[in-house]
């Protein structure tokens, strides 16, 4: 009985995740794509460059309701318009892990100074980290087709009187952006790049959501408070290690974690399981491969073990 309870629970998560996660994706491609179509190159390279970029880029993942999979089209239309690399992998580290109503419910569920502590980890080293990125040039291990629908518009053979069309940031060839083209072809042009863009991810998604759902329907949460005796020195690594394979949302995660507080397992050890959780997941890095080499990919992997580590510890030190 429980393991078809078991089974039931991950079948009803993956047909739930896998219809949001490709509708979000569908809706978020489509409205970068719009931005994309008419947002100047220059000015989205003005946004995101410099220290301003990355207030910027944080802001922009601090505001955005994405999981770290659904991040995964906004992260395409930033790369394809070739915006500076560390502010965009600041907005990849903040989006999951900071909006609105996730800082609400931390702020209701855990209180003013543990919602402070988390907002700024969170901030800090996502700004540090795409500052060490860009600095030792990991920008080189992103695969090269994620940019060759925007090399062929810059090499294709428009007008070359249409200026303002091949300085646009778009995920569709030049030409398909000049004035001739009335507005429900645009609309339709950009559609179909991005049921394009879904099909070439859609396998990456399936994979991904699958092994998700069997985590989340066979690893119950009783292993968490049954590892709470451990040491804090190895539980918080521990911690950070198991919610980097889990796919959770951080507005999921946190009743989860008042739960584990409530039976005895440390606020560090719970806090990095819920930064480890949200920031990073198997499906998203499995999304993620189809993107990056695998240098980078292990840098982002690494990145968001050491920030749930490290504020784990500092927030078990400071409470």
């Amino acid at each position: 009985m429980k393991t078809s309870n078991q089974l039931n629970e991950a079948v009803s998560f993956f047909i739930n995740t896998m219809a949001e996660l490709a509708i979000l994706f569908v809706l978020v491609s489509f409205v970068v794509s719009i931005v994309n179509h008419y947002l100047p190159t220059e000015k989205v390279k003005q946004l995101l460059s410099g220290n301003k970029g990355y207030t910027t880029a944080i802001s922009l993942g601090a505001f955005t309701p994405f999981c770290s999979c659904s991040t995964i089209p906004m992260l395409i239309g930033l790369l394809k318009a070739r915006a500076q690399f560390g502010p965009v992998m600041a907005f990849l580290f903040t989006s999951p892990l900071l909006n609105p109503f996730i800082v609400s419910l931390f702020w209701v569920t855990f209180g003013a100074q543990i919602t402070l502590l988390y907002s700024f980890f969170a901030i800090a080293m996502a700004g540090l980290a795409g500052t060490l990125l860009q600095y030792f040039h990991f920008e080189q291990y992103i695969k090269t087709e994620v940019f060759e629908k925007r090399e062929q518009c810059q090499t294709s053979t428009c007008d070359n009187s249409d200026n303002k069309s091949s300085n646009n940031i778009a995920s569709t060839s030049c030409c398909s952006s000049t004035p001739k083209k009335s507005k429900i072809g645009i609309v339709n042009q950009l559609l179909k790049e991005t049921f394009n863009q879904l099909k070439t991810m859609l396998p990456y998604m399936l994979v991904g959501v699958a092994v998700g759902a069997v985590l989340h329907g066979f690893v119950p949460t009783t292993f968490f408070s049954a590892i709470s005796n451990l040491s804090i020195v190895f539980i918080i690594p521990l911690s950070a290690l198991i919610g980097v394979f889990l796919y959770v949302r951080a507005s999921t995660m946190l009743p989860i974690a008042a739960s584990l507080v409530g039976k005895g397992m440390s606020i560090g050890s719970v806090m990095s399981l819920t930064i480890a959780g949200a920031g990073a997941s198997l499906p998203e890095m499995i999304m993620l491969k189809r993107l990056f080499h695998w240098q980078l990919l292990a840098a982002f992997i690494l990145t968001v073990f050491a920030t749930a580590c490290v504020s784990g510890f500092a927030i078990e030190l400071l409470m």
